[in-house]
C-alpha cells in the first residue's frame, strides 16, 4: 500500500489547533462515510440475510440501506462532537451560523472553568487579548466602522 492510501484508509484522527484559544487537539477528518463503511455496511446486511432467512433473500437490499444509514449518522455525530474544543468550548460551526450564541457558548464555558478547582493549577489558555482602544470601538459600534482582520 501506498503512504496516502494507507493514510486515507487507517488515519482517522487528525492534528490541529482551536481557532479561539490556540489550544492543540484532534479531531476527526471524515465528515460522511467513506467506501471502507459502505464496505462493512454491505458485509453486515449479508451477515445479517444468512442468520434471518438462511439463504439470499431481496430484502437485505432494506438491511443495507438501513446499516448504511446508522453508519452515517454515526459518523456524523462523532465528527459534530469532536469540532467543538474540549478546553473553551469554542465550535466554529456555531459560529459561522450565530457568532452571538457561539460567543455565549465560549463565555460560559470559560465561567465553568474559573469556577472549577482542578483547573487552578492548569496551565492558562491563550486567548485573544483586546485593546482598550478595541473594546471601546466594539462597545460603540456602528455599521462600518470596524474593519475585520480577515481583510
Amino acid at each position: 500500500m501506498t503512504g496516502k492510501l494507507k493514510e486515507m484508509l487507517f488515519k482517522a484522527k487528525s492534528n490541529c489547533y482551536c481557532a479561539f484559544c490556540k489550544s492543540p487537539r484532534r479531531i476527526y477528518r471524515k465528515k460522511n462515510i467513506s467506501v471502507m463503511n459502505i464496505f462493512a455496511s454491505l458485509m453486515a446486511s449479508v451477515v445479517l440475510m444468512f442468520a434471518i432467512w438462511q439463504e439470499f433473500d431481496p430484502r437485505a437490499i432494506i438491511v443495507f440501506v438501513i446499516c448504511l444509514a446508522i453508519s452515517e449518522v454515526f459518523v456524523q455525530i462523532r465528527w459534530r462532537l469532536a469540532v467543538v474544543c474540549r478546553t473553551c468550548g469554542f465550535d466554529p460551526i456555531l459560529y459561522v451560523k450565530d457568532p452571538e450564541a457561539a460567543s455565549a457558548k465560549v463565555k460560559l464555558q470559560l465561567d465553568l472553568r474559573k469556577q472549577d478547582p482542578k483547573y487552578l493549577l492548569a496551565k492558562p489558555l491563550n486567548l485573544p487579548a483586546i485593546s482598550a482602544e478595541k473594546s471601546k470601538a466594539l462597545a460603540t459600534k456602528e455599521k462600518g466602522r470596524l474593519v475585520s482582520r480577515s481583510i
